[in-house]
């Protein structure tokens, strides 16, 4: 989404931080978005089964193109880091004794309410965003208009072009792009960092090497 911005370095810690103590649910929605880059309408598609299997935590997971933007191309993977995999863990461990065995087949994100046939409901995207702008909120950041959901994934994005050393390849297929005229919109940049790369060419200013003797 054009219109939303991704976070700061010191307002993501503070979102991760803040995450950790949210009730199991809340904390896993937030950081799955945040570490794998998906829409918040993809991340909501996921089963238990793709993230959980003989009893493990996974080390990546797939969605497929039908929950996919455009509905084209591969299935789309992304390897989930250790933070993700704690929250995951800690997640399926509250669920499994609040709600009953673990079903392969169940959205991962369940809501209170269940379908006609009794089936348990996925998390709905209003909820999401709820949840979401909530935690923004309870972390100290401040609300310009520009957040959302989709802040998680710009985030990613910014994150990932910088430790790719400003790859924009890798940033591309990171995010499941088809174009990198796509990525390009994701990746904006703040006054200070701009004001930075100016003062950085001022190299009259730098002492001189002073002749051998």
């Amino acid at each position: 989404m054009a219109g939303r911005r991704p976070l700061t370095d010191q307002e993501e810690r503070s979102l991760i931080r803040t995450a950790r103590r949210l009730r199991p649910r809340d904390r896993l929605l937030v950081t799955f978005q945040l570490f794998t880059g998906f829409r918040v309408h993809e991340v909501l598609s996921v089963r238990v089964g793709q993230v959980w299997r003989d009893g493990q935590v996974q080390t990546k997971i797939g969605v497929a193109p039908r929950h996919l933007k455009g509905h084209r191309g591969g299935t789309r993977w992304v390897p989930l880091v250790h933070e993700l995999q704690r929250a995951l863990a800690a997640y399926l461990t509250w669920r499994e004794r609040t709600l009953g065995p673990l079903n392969p087949v169940e959205p991962l994100f369940v809501s209170r309410k269940r379908g006609p046939d009794g089936a348990r409901r996925a998390f709905g995207r209003s909820q999401a965003y709820r949840l979401v702008v909530r935690t923004f909120r309870a972390a100290g950041i401040q609300d310009d208009g520009r957040l959302g959901t989709h802040s998680l994934r710009k985030t990613l994005a910014r994150k990932v072009f910088r430790l790719s050393g400003n790859n924009i390849l890798v940033t591309r297929d990171a995010l499941g792009h088809s174009s990198i005229a796509v990525t390009e919109c994701y990746l904006e940049c703040t006054r200070e960092e701009v004001d930075c790369a100016i003062l950085a060419g001022d190299w009259p200013r730098r002492p001189r090497a002073r002749p051998a003797a």
